[in-house]
């Protein structure tokens, strides 16, 4: 049995929308995504996806990267990011544009702290933040 800490976090920035290219938003950033989806793709065996999406989590393997601190995801990916996000804040004008952060937790205690200098590079990023939290069981097997 492997012990996962009581909380983990995954932090993408993610481009939405229903006329949004994946294969354009990669040209143009000139990054490669962890993740994308097409408008039309089967979400499951009776839904399909309504928009497309293209997300970036400075992953190069396409593992989804998980934090033990949800700054420290925020910060790495962020800098991956920096020089971008004028280009990334030009989508927000045609796109919904957000930081996504999957917060995972196996105990309702605690959870992320984020310092001034953090929630400052954040507003001059010009990106909302979303963090969806999930419930997990903290043992599982390998």
């Amino acid at each position: 049995m492997v012990q996962r800490a009581m909380h983990t976090y995954s932090v993408q920035l993610r481009i939405s929308g229903a006329e949004l290219c994946p294969d354009e938003i990669t040209d143009q950033i000139g990054l490669e995504p962890n993740q994308v989806r097409r408008k039309g793709q089967p979400r499951s065996t009776k839904e399909l996806w309504p928009e497309s999406m293209w997300s970036y989590d400075g992953s190069s393997d396409g593992q989804v990267r998980e934090w033990s601190n949800l700054e420290e995801g925020l910060s790495s990916v962020m800098d991956a990011l920096w020089p971008k996000r004028a280009s990334i804040g030009a989508y927000s004008r045609h796109f919904h544009v957000i930081w996504w952060c999957g917060h995972f937790q196996s105990s309702f205690d605690g959870g992320p702290t984020l310092s001034v200098a953090l929630l400052e590079r954040l507003g001059e990023f010009g990106v909302p933040l979303y963090l969806d939290n999930y419930f997990s069981d903290a043992d599982e097997t390998e």
